[in-house]
């Protein structure tokens, strides 16, 4: 494992800081009990419109962040990292106004960026908005799935956590730093 740096560091949220999926969370308490908004749904989603009902579905989301599962030894890295002074940012595809309420109860991060109605902040947008905040290779992103391989070119250092075998073996490098 190399050694950390300290360019203000991104993290992802779902299968990262913590287990589960906010989608699915989301999918599982909003949409199941309305059933009749799943055509709408796919709809949104087969017109380019995910981060619309990200949004819409994200707002009637009622939950209590202290009931997800969260990867225990990295995000105690993360308070390690912010004890330094490292600046440390919630990035997710996740439906920012959700991942606002993971972040003031997790306590530690600097800023939250998350899809936002108009942009469905995954993959090489996520990668495009941080370099455009920072500056491409001026920022760390710490993720776990094979939508961070579109991200990862745009940073400066590359953290691996809770990756599938696949996943590590597509990014073809050895990541500055890894979290099984």
């Amino acid at each position: 494992m190399g050694e950390a740096t300290n360019l203000p560091l991104a993290v992802d949220l779902d299968g990262t800081l913590i287990f589960t999926d906010m989608s699915r969370v989301t999918f599982r308490r909003v949409v199941l009990p309305r059933f009749w908004l799943i055509p709408w749904m796919f709809y949104l989603d087969l017109t380019n419109r995910r981060a619309k009902w990200k949004r819409l579905l994200g707002r009637k989301l009622k939950f209590d962040p202290a009931e997800l599962e969260y990867n225990e030894p990295f995000l105690a890295w993360l308070k390690e990292q912010k004890a330094t002074g490292r600046e440390i940012i919630l990035c997710t595809a996740s439906e920012e106004f959700v991942a606002k309420q993971i972040a003031d109860y997790v306590g530690i991060f600097d800023d939250v960026m998350g899809s936002d109605g108009v942009t469905n902040l995954r993959m090489e947008a996520k990668g495009k908005a941080l370099a455009e905040r920072y500056g491409k290779g001026q920022f760390a992103y710490a993720g776990n799935s094979s939508h961070d391989l579109k991200t990862w070119p745009y940073a400066g250092e590359v953290i691996v956590v809770n990756a599938s075998q696949q996943t590590i073996n597509a990014l073809g490098e050895r990541p500055s730093m890894g979290f099984d």
